[in-house]
């Protein structure tokens, strides 16, 4: 009795055990290795599973669920007892089987707990598939054998557990290195697919290798689980054994068994170390493409440019206007041809009779990366060694008559080398038709103007950290003069606090050269710099030159400088063409200023001395005084106080104002006044309004000895959207600069900036309108109106009407571009539209007309000097007054 009931208990744990972790009912896998003992409890009406008729193996099992299972086995084992005539009551039990049971149960108990946590355990970490079905088959022959002798070997069984886990661990370590391999593959695909055709056959390979690496991570991950699933046999035999102690062990397996499973775990070490091996190869191959793909990247060729196929014809005669003004961004429109930013102050090109032409073009570009190169001989490489681009062009114009093609232009953009002299010595190379570069502020200054074209050479790296930089070309290789230029420059930098460079410059038509000096110097706080040049015929000598220099010393918030500059000392022998020289010509001078923080404001002082003429007496002087305060919700309050004088000595002129500069090259007026000026930024995290731009500002002379005071308010406010409706910008402006003479200096100035977005309707249509005017004293006055509109899906997909129309006038002002405008229409802070120089005033007005389709357009443009109404009539007429109209179709394909 005592013995079945044991058994009885010790076979429900074992199922218990191995069964709650992973076996199911309509879920459990065919051939799982629980599944019959599943079914035999569930036979005998122990299990009975879930409503949904699932197993759920893979829960814990509940102390609840425990007591039903005992009881229910109690229940039976009461019915066989009285099958048998025994009395199934506990006390028809004897003592020991009482006893033996109640520690059965006790010991299920604390098998049951510790189960649950193994469990919990094993969820995270185990991987079962239906491919170790052999394994488990092995295990359950390995119960169904007789156990083995008494003294059967215990450390063998430990053994195998130890290779067990060590092999599971070598097969996780083989996985994930197999993962980050095929990751860093996968990156490497990527790089390699952003190169040209020049990669195709290593992207294949890299294919393959991915591939190859896939099918290792599918191998890697069954021999992983087939580890786990082994250690979770053996951690299962290692609790049964413990749970039997004294049991005979010939009934679960025999020595022969362990020993085929010892060979079966030293056979999966030695696949182990074979996927290892396979796995370093990879790398060596992965390894191999990375620097190939690099040296490709390096040496990568490109070809881009577009094909553009042209239509056009016009007819008219308008000449020296500006239809930026009007209608900006049109093909008409000459852009920015001078280069200052602006556009409405470029004349475009004149539209005059042209019959129906085509014109075919085609441009393209070539451009390399850092090429390697090998000698002639292909004894010596040099990698990147070399980097150029060049653009070609063709133009296949026909009108009325045959026109013979033109020929191909080939045009060298840059072509640049950097050679190694020795180590740590480049020399480097760039040719071209822009020779870019800068000596220094006023020698060789081209950064952004070329100087022509030639070639330039820096070698760097020499003693005491000298650079060598020498420039060579032509001016002007459009015209016959031969105009050629040559500069050289040596500077030494021993250290970053010390520097000094000579610079010597020169052309030949006419005859000019520059010479100059420069350094800086770092002691401490105090850090200097400056530069002295000549410039003339004879430089060297005591010749024909002119001469300028400057000096500038910084301590802290302190700075100062002292220039003297000859006039034409801003651009010395025509070899600077950028104007960014920061002292102007033509003057003598100093100015010290700092600018001090403290509790809250900023603080301001400058001291400027004028001498344009001789040295000596100071031809004009200036202090100012600045406050700056910050408020909150976006506000700013600034003052300045500003003493000038035109003579020494005289601080309250009747004459207030003179011409100097503040150390930069700009013209300032240091006029004699008290200033104050409260702002509000729309822009400040803590705007009272956000987008709202407000400015109050106060000018008094009459304090200070001057003829009048003045008063400005102005401001803007933008991006305001209210469902369809947006408004771009409005500005307003009231601006009095002589509040003594009420009929002098006054200015008006107002806008507004918007559109309606309707794309919900047919057609996807927008609307866009924009309206500025300015009236000033003296009958001085500009306005600027239009309006447009837009359909965005016109008839199909992917094509786009639009229709634009605007006109701008003028009454004392000149309309046509002076060489001086600046764009200001929407600009709060300036009192004028487009022109500031007077003139006899004038009307221009425009339509503008597009389809797009893709990268195909039809456009038609008619601009006129009359009123808009007479410009609009004259579509489906002849236009009266000074017009020009142009049609053009346009199809544009860039590759």
């Amino acid at each position: 009795m005592k013995k079945r009931l044991v058994m009885l208990l010790a076979g429900l744990l074992t199922v218990l055990s191995m069964g709650f972790g992973l076996a199911q009912f309509s879920d459990v896998p065919a051939g799982h290795w629980a599944k019959e003992a599943v079914e035999a409890l569930a036979a005998k009406g122990l299990i009975l599973g879930f409503p949904d008729g699932t197993f759920r193996g893979n829960e814990n099992l509940t102390r609840y669920q425990a007591a039903l299972i005992i009881y229910r086995l109690l229940q039976q084992i009461e019915e066989e007892l009285k099958a048998q005539g025994t009395s199934p009551t506990m006390e028809a039990m004897a003592p020991e089987d009482l006893e033996a049971l109640k520690n059965a149960v006790q010991e299920l108990a604390a098998e049951l707990a510790a189960l649950g946590v193994r469990v919990s355990a094993l969820e995270d970490s185990a991987a079962t598939k239906e491919d170790i079905a052999r394994l488990e088959a092995m295990i359950q022959e390995l119960k169904a054998q007789p156990a083995p002798e008494p003294g059967m070997d215990q450390a063998a069984l430990q053994d195998l557990a130890d290779r067990v886990e060590a092999a599971s661990i070598a097969a996780d370590t083989a996985l994930a290195q197999a993962q980050q391999l095929a990751e860093q593959l996968d990156a490497l695909a990527q790089d390699v697919e952003g190169v040209k055709g020049d990669v195709a056959a290593l992207s294949t390979q890299v294919e393959s290798n991915a591939q190859a690496i896939q099918a290792l991570n599918e191998l890697a991950v069954l021999l992983n689980q087939d580890v786990l699933s082994l250690q979770d046999r053996v951690t299962a035999l290692e609790k049964g054994l413990a749970d039997l102690q004294g049991v005979d062990l010939e009934q679960f397996a025999s020595k022969e068994d362990v020993a085929a499973v010892q060979e079966f775990a030293a056979a999966l070490r030695s696949d182990l170390v074979g996927l290892s091996e396979k796995v370093s190869k990879l790398e060596g191959t992965v390894g191999d493409l990375s620097g190939k793909v690099s040296k490709l990247e390096r040496n990568a060729f490109t070809i881009s440019g577009s094909l553009n196929l042209r239509y056009q014809s016009s007819d008219g005669n308008l000449v020296g206007y500006d239809l930026d003004r009007v209608i900006p961004g049109t093909f008409l429109s000459t852009g920015d041809v001078d280069g200052d930013g602006q556009v409405v102050d470029d004349a475009d090109t004149p539209i005059a009779p042209v019959s129906g032409q085509t014109t075919a073009s085609l441009s393209l570009k070539l451009q390399t990366g850092k090429l390697d190169a090998t000698s002639s001989g292909g004894a010596n490489t040099y990698p990147g060694l070399v980097q150029f681009s060049i653009t070609g062009s063709w133009t296949n114009p026909s009108g009325g008559s045959p026109v013979p093609p033109l020929p191909p232009i080939l045009v060298v953009d840059t072509v640049s080398t950097t050679l190694d002299v020795a180590k740590g010595q480049t020399l480097s190379f760039r040719f071209g038709r822009s020779v870019n570069t800068k000596f220094t502020e006023y020698v060789m200054d081209n950064e952004n103007n070329s100087l022509g074209h030639g070639f330039v050479a820096t070698l760097k790296g020499l003693p005491l950290g000298t650079t060598l930089t020498a420039a060579y070309g032509e001016k002007d290789p459009a015209t016959t003069n031969f105009d050629y230029f040559k500069a050289l420059r040596v500077a030494v930098a021993p250290s970053d606090a010390f520097s000094i460079g000579l610079s010597y410059a020169q052309h030949d038509v006419a005859f000019a050269e520059v010479a100059g000096v420069d350094g800086s110097l770092a002691l401490g706080p105090v850090k200097l710099s400056g530069e002295y040049f000549r410039f003339g015929t004879n430089v060297m000598l005591t010749g024909s030159f002119s001469e300028g220099g400057y000096v500038r010393a910084e301590l802290g918030p302190v700075k100062a400088n002292y220039r003297g500059l000859a006039p034409g000392a801003a651009n010395p022998a025509g070899l600077s063409l950028d104007a960014d020289n920061p002292f102007r010509d033509a003057q003598r001078g100093f100015t010290v200023e700092a600018g001090l923080p403290l509790m809250g404001m900023n603080l301001g002082f400058l001291y400027n001395v004028q001498m344009d003429g001789a040295f000596g007496t100071p031809d004009a002087s200036a202090f100012r005084a600045t406050l700056g305060l910050s408020l909150p919700a976006g506000f700013s309050l600034s003052a300045g106080a500003t003493l000038a004088s035109a003579t020494a000595g005289e601080w309250f002129p009747a004459t207030y104002s003179f011409v100097g500069v503040k150390g930069p090259a700009t013209l300032a007026d240091y006029a004699t006044a008290i200033t104050a000026t409260l702002k509000h930024d729309g822009a400040a995290g803590n705007a009272l309004i956000k987008n709202l731009n407000l400015t109050l500002a106060y000018t008094n002379r009459t304090l200070l000895g001057g003829p009048n005071d003045g008063l400005a308010a102005y401001g803007d406010y933008g991006g305001l959207a209210v469902g369809p409706l947006s408004v771009d910008k409005v500005v307003f402006r009231y601006n009095d600069s002589n509040l003594q003479n009420p009929s002098a200096g006054q200015t008006l100035k107002g806008g507004i900036r918007g559109g309606i977005n309707l794309a919900g309707l047919p057609l996807a249509p927008s609307l866009t309108g924009e309206f500025a005017t300015r009236v000033s004293d003296g009958g001085i006055s500009e306005t600027k109106y239009g309006f447009g509109v837009k359909f965005g899906q016109f008839l199909f997909d992917k094509s786009v009407f639009e229709v634009k129309a605007a006109a701008y006038s003028a009454t004392g002002l000149q309309i046509t571009p002076a060489g001086t405008d600046t764009d200001k229409a929407f600009d709060a802070g300036a009192d004028h539209l487009y022109s500031t120089t007077a003139g006899a005033g004038g009307v221009l007005s425009g339509v503008y007309a597009t389809w797009t389709y893709w990268d195909l357009s039809f456009t038609y443009g008619l601009f006129s000097d009359q009123p808009l109404g007479t410009t609009l009539s004259g579509i489906f007429g002849t236009p009266t007054g000074t017009y020009g109209r142009v049609f053009r179709i346009n199809y544009t394909v860039n590759f």
